[in-house]
């Protein structure tokens, strides 16, 4: 029997959005930082989105037409995953704008198989119909914006330059309209500057209110379409609820293994060892040789119950998070938790880099309660642990070959480490057959860390 545990968590988006266009930067122009970075992201974006059509054209002309003999498919593939890098390229340029991140809404990061399968996985997304979308809408827009802002720096440029060149025109004059058959131009120096600082003027103010407008457009739709649709975004607010939800019962849950473990275990003891020593000191106090070598009894067996209930407390503190996961990582915690265990564990670990405090943590109790639990109901005579990472996730597998039979079910022990791992995007999954063998499979996001 397999069964799989636990809920992906939505991605988070951190709303940054560009500051509101004030009177300050209006003066400055369009030569500001901002503005530049908003005539790059424009520029970009239309060229990307040119370019894109462009080879997406060629490719379903020639491609379509072949895809009875299969020749056209690995050109129909080359275009539909060229859409979806134009796609990645373009949230990477909003998030370097804003600062905002616009969630990737795939199914699947990248399609896997023979050529045909890889092409209907990326045709049957819904997000890649988006993406079409976005790209001509996109690339119609862009050119808009494109003319924006050569059209502003060709007026600033052009008027500063103006007075210099104007001579060589045809006439020595700039022509400006023809109404009812008349010409109306300009042929005299005082005149030009004056037309060229009305020009310089007009294009200074305006044009970073119009790259402000495009850019938000531009922005606004990349966010519109290239992000999560609305179902996703409810299944993604109703996987946090659940996971918040878990969350809150797996602390809870700790919470009280712990108080049960304390009331059990060294409270118990710690109760003997004062009622121990009380008796201990009245014999004493008699001075009577026979009360006291009972006493002195009663003091050796308070020090085995000091040193029991250190040892219990320490197991205690080790089941929570000991001192070897925090000093040396991972693979030596689970070393040491193996040589501990009643049963033989062969651990196997292959981090290329150290997952985070609280991966670690929530890997050392499923593995910590996993080999409990097949201490306890397995009746294994040996079991394992593989450990490493795959594509940024974290990937431990929990087996033994003992009977079999275990279910994840609803406030069980198997459900519990589900609960643990699920806050932290994580996924459970057991196959335990009855007879044997069990395998626990626990995956998790681990990013490799920042050099900084």
């Amino acid at each position: 029997m397999i069964t799989t545990v636990g809920a992906q968590v939505a991605s988070r988006r951190d709303d940054d959005p560009a500051p509101l266009l004030g009177p300050g930067e209006l003066l400055k122009g369009p030569f500001t930082g901002r503005a530049l970075r908003q005539q790059g992201y424009l520029l970009g974006s239309f060229g990307v989105a040119f370019f894109q059509v462009l080879w997406m054209t060629v490719a379903l002309t020639v491609g379509g037409p072949l895809v009875l003999v299969f020749i056209g498919l690995p050109l129909l593939l080359a275009a539909v995953a060229g859409l979806r890098r134009a796609s990645r390229k373009e949230r990477q340029r909003i998030l370097n704008l804003t600062g905002e991140h616009v969630p990737t809404p795939y199914r699947e990061p990248g399609p896997t198989g023979n050529v045909l399968q890889r092409l209907l996985g990326h045709v049957s997304d819904p997000a890649t119909w988006r993406d079409l979308v976005h790209l001509l809408v996109s690339a119609t827009l862009g050119a808009g914006w494109f003319t924006v802002v050569v059209t502003t720096w060709t007026m600033i440029l052009g008027g500063l330059s103006l007075p210099f060149w104007y001579t060589a025109l045809p006439h020595h004059r700039i022509p400006l309209m023809h109404v009812n058959g008349s010409e109306y131009y300009i042929s005299t120096l005082p005149a030009v500057v004056t037309f060229a600082a009305i020009a310089v003027v007009f294009a200074w103010f305006v044009g970073p209110t119009l790259l402000e407008l495009g850019t938000r457009t531009q922005t606004g739709l990349g966010r519109a379409l290239l992000g999560l649709s609305r179902p996703e975004l409810d299944r993604r607010e109703a996987a946090l609820r659940t996971t918040r939800s878990q969350a809150v019962s797996a602390a809870e849950a700790e919470r009280r293994r712990i108080e049960r473990d304390l009331h059990d275990g060294a409270q118990q003891r710690l109760v003997a060892l004062a009622m121990d020593l009380g008796r201990a000191k009245s014999k004493l106090k008699t001075g009577d040789e026979a009360d006291s070598a009972a006493a002195a009894q009663l003091v050796a067996e308070a020090h085995e119950g000091v040193k029991l209930a250190l040892s219990e407390l320490r197991d205690l503190a080790r089941g929570i998070h000991p001192a070897v996961l925090t000093d040396r990582g991972l693979d030596a915690a689970l070393s040491a938790l193996a040589g501990r265990s009643p049963i033989p564990v062969e651990v196997d670990a292959a981090l290329p880099w150290r997952p985070s405090p609280e991966v670690e943590s929530a890997a050392y109790f499923v593995a910590s309660e996993a080999l409990a639990n097949m201490a306890k109901h397995a009746h294994a005579t040996r079991a394992w642990i593989d450990l490493d990472v795959r594509d940024g996730r974290l990937r431990m597998s929990i087996g033994d070959n003992g009977v079999g039979g275990a279910e994840a079910q609803p406030g069980g022990g198997l459900a519990g480490l589900s609960d643990r791992i699920a806050p932290l995007d994580g996924i459970l999954s057991v196959s335990s057959p009855i007879g044997g063998p069990t395998q626990i499979i626990m995956e998790m996001p681990c990013p490799k860390p920042s050099a900084s």
